[in-house]
């Protein structure tokens, strides 16, 4: 088989269009005569339809069943009966499509031909010696051809067939740049939803728009592959960021609900406070520097002195004050803080991102 090109390989139908011609030659012992007796004529070009030929077919076509070739076709016919066919076809043949790992995909597609009606003991196929080649073949702009490979076998049936597998890679620059691109930017924005106030209004609306976002992406990828059990890498991921986004509309919905409540009124529990703590030292928010001892130079000068009464100087009072302004105490932890608290936590969002995509990426390399 001489392979062009690998036209196309539609997902969707699980089938791959090739453009191929096959190289056929028998031996037909009717078609033999002595060229002395003919002007030295020792060979004939005769159409493919004049002739005895084997009914050789494409045994998993994707479309219906027809023969190969063409009238227009000539055979080569030597004197001693040694015929040599060259039907072209476009062949559209079915292929199990394996979406695992897409957009970083590999395909192995068969091109079975073999005899359609005659028994074994009537015709025997066998491969050629080179089996696929690729002399002639054209690159694709989508797949990368890898290898190909071709052996002849009998099957259960006692029918002679030739395999030939063509085993392609998918080129992922246009799913990169059209789905995944988008899809990671968004993901990002997702991100950015903390990062508007509370007090603006705009959370809500802008955490749903996004989570709206994703539900679309989820119906353009759904129509570009096939309905499998399994999924695709880029449908997890996007199922992914459906479930983030839903926990972000919760947690927005949430942070709404306790941004104005009152401390007095509700008391911030313990397990929330532990939670703000560590949100600060992750973050260094506060209390990550400790003052060192300070030196004060004074130097001699007049100064004014003011009396001050004993009795306004109070340590215990001194301390209080200090404390009550002191941010970091539980006494000064306001809703408002927990909200804070509760948006640093959601950066789960792009280690997710980061774990799923490259796990994918190495997974599919092996």
């Amino acid at each position: 088989m001489f392979l062009v090109s690998v036209t196309d390989i539609d997902e969707v139908k699980e089938k791959m269009i090739s453009a191929v011609y096959l190289h056929v030659f028998w031996t037909d012992y009717y078609l033999t005569w002595n060229p002395d007796d003919y002007n030295g004529i020792d060979h004939l070009y005769i159409p493919q339809s004049e002739i005895w030929k084997p009914d050789i077919a494409l045994l998993n076509g994707h479309s219906k069943l027809k023969e190969l070739g063409d009238n227009v076709i000539l055979t080569y016919i030597k004197n001693d009966g040694a015929v040599q066919w060259f039907p072209s076809e476009v062949f559209e043949t079915k292929c199990s499509i394996d979406i695992t790992h897409f957009p970083f995909d590999e395909q192995i597609c068969d091109i079975e031909i073999g005899i359609w009606t005659s028994l074994i003991e009537d015709i025997i196929v066998q491969m050629g010696q080179t089996g696929i080649t690729l002399k002639e073949y054209q690159e694709n702009g989508e797949w990368d051809l890898l290898r190909t490979s071709s052996k002849a076998e009998i099957t259960e049936d006692h029918e002679t067939i030739v395999r030939f597998t063509v085993h392609v890679r998918r080129k992922p620059g246009y799913v990169i740049y059209n789905l995944v691109l988008p899809v990671l930017l968004l993901s990002i924005l997702a991100v950015f939803t903390f990062m508007i106030p509370v007090e603006s209004g705009e959370k809500m609306g802008f955490c749903i728009t996004m989570f709206l976002a994703f539900a679309v992406f989820i119906t353009i990828v759904s129509a570009q592959l096939p309905a499998s059990s399994s999924q695709s890498l880029l449908s997890k991921y996007l199922i992914f960021l459906v479930v983030m986004g839903t926990i972000i509309t919760m947690v927005t919905a949430m942070e709404l609900r306790i941004n104005y409540r009152s401390t007095e009124s509700f008391p911030i529990p313990k397990w929330l406070k532990a939670l703000l703590r560590t949100s600060r030292v992750i973050l260094c928010r506060q209390g990550c520097r400790k003052a060192g001892p300070t030196t004060i130079n004074v130097k001699p000068k007049s100064v004014k002195v003011t009396d001050v009464s004993a009795e306004s100087i109070d340590p215990e009072k001194d301390l209080e004050d200090k404390g009550r302004f002191d941010k970091n105490s539980d006494e000064n932890i306001e809703w408002s803080d927990v909200v804070s608290a509760l948006d640093f936590y959601l950066i789960a969002d792009i280690v997710g991102t980061v774990l799923l995509l490259v796990t994918g990426y190495l997974q599919s390399k092996k």
